[in-house]
């Protein structure tokens, strides 16, 4: 028979590409031809030219192993196949379900990022992802920097989430839930204002479902700008259509805006753009009082359980 080839290896394996090589059999040959096969049974076949000694692979799947087979030809003479098997690089998240899933993937710049929702790739949805500020791997959810948005809108465009997620934005009361269904969130808030800061830190943050009028749950409060979420905590989400605060009046008609409303607020942080008068603005109560509206706010959550990952990483 023929004599085969030798050595088959791959080498500059990466997430969608491999570099075959071989050593040629003594005897002349025709060509070879190479087949790989993925675990998935999708099969490409290849017929190279007999000075080639090396073949790319390209436009293969991340984390998937193949089994790349080779032949030497002579005419219609076939040689013995011989074999080897190669298992493509892949991200550690290929369908991460927030930005902290990205950030692991080795996403280092904050901006747009589509996240999964549950890792499921038909849960497409496109977040903006805070990777600086405190280890990073934030999702941003409410952005207030310049009132070119108007936050004063309906249940339904609350529900579904508005504005422009690189300007001021709101990601969307359905989204918030699906995403804090995922596990165990934490909230932070960054707030500035003519070069000062402050932030507040919540160890638990979930948003409840529709029936529930997507309540608020939130605890464990660290920062530097006080406390004045923890008032909030176990209301539903009001509207000026829709109101489910416990006050007479009804605090989203009162304020122009909309969030969690009790009697009436602590936090008013889609108040009114740059209106200082009495609990109207954008207002953070234990960091600027209820008569001034601050100039930048974020609302960002991520997983609980990555501080601890990563203090392992520094360590480490």
């Amino acid at each position: 028979g023929l004599d085969a080839p030798r050595d088959l290896s791959a080498t500059e394996v990466q997430s969608e590409a491999a570099v075959m090589s071989w050593r040629p059999p003594r005897a002349p040959v025709t060509g070879y031809l190479l087949i790989y096969e993925s675990i998935d049974g999708t099969v490409k076949e290849v017929i190279l030219n007999p000075e080639t000694t090396s073949y790319s692979l390209t436009e293969l799947s991340p984390s998937t192993q193949y089994t790349v087979k080779l032949q030497a030809l002579s005419g219609a003479l076939r040689s013995k196949t011989i074999q080897t098997i190669l298992t493509t690089t892949g991200l550690l998240y290929p369908y991460p379900k927030d930005c902290s899933q990205a950030l692991l993937n080795g996403e280092a710049t904050s901006g747009l990022y589509t996240i999964y929702l549950n890792g499921d790739r038909a849960q497409p949805l496109q977040v903006y992802c805070d990777m600086g500020e405190d280890g990073g791997g934030w999702i941003v959810f409410l952005r207030r920097q310049n009132g070119k948005q108007d936050f004063y809108k309906n249940w339904n465009t609350y529900v579904a989430g508005f504005g422009d997620p690189k300007d001021e934005f709101w990601i969307g009361l359905e989204n918030l839930h699906k995403i804090t269904s995922q596990g165990q969130y934490e909230l932070r808030v960054d707030l500035r204002d003519k070069g000062d800061t402050a932030y507040a830190v919540y160890e638990r943050f979930s948003v409840g479902d529709a029936k529930s009028r997507y309540r608020l749950r939130v605890d464990g409060y660290s920062g530097t700008a006080g406390d004045s979420m923890t008032y909030h905590n176990g209301r539903s989400f009001s509207t000026f259509d829709k109101d489910h605060d416990s006050a007479i009046t009804n605090c989203a008609l009162s304020y122009k805006g909309a969030f969690w409303y009790k009697n009436c607020h602590r936090v008013n942080l889609m108040g009114r753009y740059g209106d200082n008068s009495h609990s109207q603005g954008v207002n953070w109560f234990h960091w600027k009082g209820h008569e001034y509206s601050i100039q930048f706010a974020e609302m960002k959550l991520r997983p609980s359980s990555f501080r601890n990952l990563e203090g392992r990483r520094k360590r480490a």
